[in-house]
């Protein structure tokens, strides 16, 4: 999944609050358990879809269809973390993953986009 991390990190949200939503819903839904293994619907779907984040980094992603979007976070739960989690049996879910991919957003942001914007800045000043 090639996809920038913000996306990622969206998808992520978007799938945290739909399982708070589905789990409040619906007393029979396990929280921790859909935490593990998340339902992925129609309504994520179209929140995704037409998420300005969406529109803006990855454009190709708003006609997506559920069957691919249910793919993506498939992926996103075989890659997992690139860290060992704290237990052996721990299991990988969507609050670690998004702790996971907002330090990489942070990152990103201090690392490229901050350095970039100076550097436009003082070209800016300089002109």
């Amino acid at each position: 999944m090639d996809y920038p991390s913000n996306v990622k990190l969206l998808l992520l949200q978007i799938l945290l609050r739909r399982q708070q939503a589905l789990a409040h819903q619906d007393k029979s839904l396990s929280l921790p358990q859909l935490l593990k293994e998340p339902i992925v619907d129609r309504e994520s779907l179209q929140e995704f879809q037409s998420h300005k984040v969406v529109q803006l980094y990855s454009p190709g992603l708003c006609t997506v269809s559920l069957r691919t979007l249910k793919s993506m976070v498939s992926e996103l739960f075989e890659r997992g973390l690139p860290y060992k989690t704290e237990g052996p049996d721990e299991p990988i879910t969507i609050i670690k993953l998004a702790e996971y991919y907002y330090s990489e957003r942070i990152q990103e942001i201090q690392d490229v986009q901050m350095p970039r914007l100076r550097e436009q800045m003082f070209q800016q000043l300089q002109g």
